[in-house]
């Protein structure tokens, strides 16, 4: 959940145009670097806490972007490196929580197709079993 705010923050980076770089934005932006490049060399053995902690650290840098890009204080250098960072953020996260749905359910990306279409299956049937006792009620 925690990873999913991050990437939400980071995502409002997004929405931001003109303006010059001021020392301070250029700081956040390297210290968001800095985390992703930590989260890419331990990715995959990142505990709870260690996402919280990164979370607390990330808050001020954050909120410096976000302020930047809402007043148009950033220029297209910075932007081009807020976008950069945040596909990357996207890509190692996406990548995250592959991982930890495979640990969780046990199941492979390979085999997540035939799991779905299991599942797919089984609801059919129980929205199937369902119709027909709604058929049966409605007749009686």
């Amino acid at each position: 959940m925690k990873r999913i705010v991050i990437i939400s923050i980071i995502a409002v980076f997004f929405v931001g145009c003109g303006g010059g770089s001021s020392s301070n934005l250029d700081k956040s932006i390297s210290q968001v670097e800095k985390a992703l490049e930590k989260v890419e060399k331990n990715k995959g053995q990142m505990t709870v806490d260690d996402w919280n902690n990164l979370e607390k650290e990330l808050e001020e840098p954050l909120k410096v972007i976000s302020d930047a890009l809402d007043s148009d204080k950033v220029g297209v250098m910075a932007k081009m490196k807020i976008v950069a960072v945040a596909a990357k953020w996207a890509a190692v996260l996406a990548e995250a929580g592959a991982k930890e749905i495979e640990k969780q359910t046990g199941i492979t990306r390979e085999n997540w197709g035939n799991e779905l279409e299991k599942v797919v299956k089984e609801l059919e049937k129980a929205t199937d079993e369902l119709e027909k006792a709604t058929n049966e009620l409605v007749e009686n």
